[in-house]
């Protein structure tokens, strides 16, 4: 089987992807505004880049779902473009697809995000899946948040912050489609006030070295960039995109088959 895109099969190749364990991915992301020289489509075109990537490389049978295109977007609404979902609607939407899939007698599923405020709705879909299909594994994950991509992008970096059309952002989708990103109007918007513990990086790296764990917030987002812009994405480079993505695809395919190989044990009901 070489298909990797769930849409493009028929029902009975479906059939038999599910036959064969195959694990689904299922990639979240957004379309919302990415500063002045970014698409709206930057975290659907990255994520869906690094799904795709992973399951043509996986020895394992993957397939990938449609992109889910909306996000989580409330506070960002300030900023002409952004289409926001309610969250509690994306919750709903996510189980949807999850128990489709589990009716067709799929069983393990990773969801592969790409906006950030996407995270502990995911978690929800992914942990709230497993609790209503017990024969079933779900899990959840940012691209950007594979350790290896970190690493490598990290090596390169050149910028304090990654966080939103930044470096690291506008390096991967200048890799991926560079005809479509307008660099002569990136900005370096550094609005955004950091302290010890109220801080916030994509790569994972401390922006201070005496700065301590990072709480989860999330202020309006017309307060803390004016751009839209938080870091700094005129030193981003296709180089660094490409090897960037390079490494999260290397390391999902890994995550693919640790998925496939995981053990679902029933649940033992001790009352």
């Amino acid at each position: 089987m070489t298909q990797i895109r769930y849409e493009k099969c028929t029902w009975p190749e479906i059939q038999e992807f599910a036959a064969k364990n195959a694990v689904v991915i299922i990639p979240t992301a957004a379309t919302e505004e990415h500063g002045y020289h970014l698409p709206l489509d930057t975290d659907s075109l990255i994520t869906s880049h690094v799904a795709y990537g992973a399951a043509e490389r996986s020895e394992h049978p993957c397939l990938v779902m449609p992109t889910v295109w909306i996000g989580f977007e409330s506070h960002h609404m300030d900023f002409p473009g952004t289409i926001d979902v309610d969250w509690e609607l994306f919750i709903k939407y996510g189980l949807s697809i999850t128990r489709s899939l589990a009716r067709h007698r799929f069983k393990r599923f990773l969801i592969l995000n790409g906006h950030g405020s996407n995270k502990p709705i995911i978690e929800v879909i992914a942990r709230q899946t497993v609790i209503e299909q017990p024969d079933t594994f779900c899990a959840a994950v940012g691209w950007a948040e594979l350790s290896d991509a970190q690493q490598v992008f990290n090596e390169m970096r050149e910028s304090e912050i990654t966080s939103h059309a930044c470096e690291m952002e506008t390096s991967a989708y200048l890799a991926i489609e560079p005809e479509s990103v307008q660099m002569d109007k990136a900005v370096r918007d550094m609005k955004y006030r950091m302290s010890t513990h109220y801080w916030t990086d994509s790569a994972g790296r401390k922006p201070n070295p005496s700065f301590k764990n990072a709480v989860r917030h999330m202020e309006i987002w017309s307060t803390v960039t004016d751009s839209g812009v938080r870091g700094d994405a005129t030193v981003g480079t296709a180089e660094k995109g490409r090897r960037t993505l390079d490494a999260a695809i290397n390391q999902l395919v890994e995550l693919i088959q640790e998925t496939a190989d995981r053990p679902i044990s029933p649940p033992v009901d001790h009352h």
